[in-house]
């Protein structure tokens, strides 16, 4: 237990929890204005596939220079020069006039939110542990709070006809500027000595079914993000303020469960959560597709988000427990496979839209869910082995 008093620990929380807020809010302003950008450049889906694809390569490159690079710089410092460039490449993609430039930004902006998300979790992870307390799942909430406020904002902005150039540079301005302000009270700590090993984290055998977990759930988190806008306006003609409610919803529902997290996860076994969680979102995002009913779609998001919104802090938490390395090798091997995951699933759903329907492709996300339905066994602790 830390000897800071109070007053100090809750201020470090706070800051910490406005990094993460920061980092859900840019990434849901990009995504609520992915059709505008679209029509503005007359892509096909499957051309917006190959571009949102480049963020996610952007991401995944990132996350091994980010978790390496807390060898040498404090998380502190990483994050916060990750959060400032962050907010520079935010606005890029949205004033580009060319295909192959949009993928060039989507990297940049993949890069820099992927290295950012890795040096947040790791001031996360100490900002825990001078609490005394759990607050990872609730970090994560504001995450989800931040995308919450970001997609809605989105509506708004495209309900009045601000351009996305506009409404995208004023919100990476705002994002520095609170930045600026949480920085006084993040902790500083040491950065620990980088660490011998392999450049790429692999899970152990005996994890593979918890990766399996959280490769499907970040596919799905990325498929969401990235198409449920573009379903809502162009497969159930909705408007495009409309159509921005759609990750709003799915936001929404991980946020809120992200929050109450801790206390659930006390009541109730992972497990049966996972399970019961992602069986529901599985049946009911099958009939929305099949009815093509918008309030039953804006449903179906709601339980998918729920179905997703707790597996990150409980999959990261289990495989720290459980790796034979460290705490670190296991959380970085769930980190890399998840952004593979999120790395595959915009282009995926994009593939399979140009070759059936994107209604058809959706339907990827009911069978993901049905996936971690199956696997949500793996979060069971093991029981452990006599010693010979």
């Amino acid at each position: 237990m830390t000897d800071s008093p109070s007053p100090v620990r809750r201020a470090e929380h706070w800051a910490c929890a406005a990094v993460f807020f920061v980092n859900g809010f840019g990434f849901a302003s990009w995504v609520s204005r992915i059709p505008a950008v679209r029509d503005a450049l007359l892509l096909t889906e499957s051309q917006l596939g190959m571009a949102l694809l480049a963020m996610g390569v952007g991401a995944l490159c990132s996350f091994q220079l980010a978790g390496r690079g807390l060898g040498y710089l404090s998380a502190r410092t990483l994050t916060l020069a990750t959060g400032f460039l962050y907010c520079y490449a935010l606005p890029q993609p949205v004033m580009v006039g060319s295909l192959p430039v949009l993928a060039l930004t989507l990297f940049l902006l993949g890069a820099t939110s992927g290295a950012m998300d890795v040096a947040m979790n790791a001031l996360a992870v100490e900002v825990e542990a001078r609490q005394g307390k759990p607050i990872m799942s609730g970090l994560h909430g504001l995450w989800s709070a931040g995308g919450l406020c970001g997609a809605s904002l989105g509506g708004l902005m495209a309900q009045h006809g601000v351009s996305p150039s506009t409404h995208i540079i004023g919100v990476a301005c705002g994002l520095a500027v609170a930045l600026l302000v949480a920085r006084q009270w993040l902790p500083d700590l040491p950065a620990k000595p980088a660490e011998a090993g392999p450049r790429f984290a692999f899970p152990e055998p005996a994890m593979l079914g918890l990766g399996a977990i959280v490769c499907c759930a970040f596919l799905i988190e990325g498929a969401m993000a990235d198409w449920s806008a573009v379903y809502l306006k162009d497969t159930l003609g909705t408007t495009a303020a409309k159509a921005a409610l759609g990750y709003a919803a799915f936001s929404f529902a991980m946020m809120g469960l992200r929050l109450a997290g801790d206390q659930i996860v006390a009541r109730w076994r992972a497990a049966n959560l996972l399970r019961l969680a992602n069986a529901a979102a599985a049946a009911m995002m099958a009939v929305a597709i099949a009815t093509q009913h918008t309030v039953l779609t804006l449903i179906a998001f709601v339980l998918v988000g729920l179905g997703v919104a707790v597996v990150a802090p409980l999959v990261f938490g289990a495989a720290a427990r459980r790796s034979q390395h460290s705490a670190g090798h296991g959380i970085a091997a769930m980190a890399t496979l998840g952004y593979g995951g999120f790395l595959m699933g915009p282009p995926a759903i994009g593939w399979l839209a140009h070759l059936t329907s994107l209604r058809m492709a959706l339907l990827l996300v009911a069978l993901l869910a049905t996936a971690i339905a199956l696997l949500s066994r793996h979060l069971d602790e093991p029981v452990p082995q006599p010693s010979a």
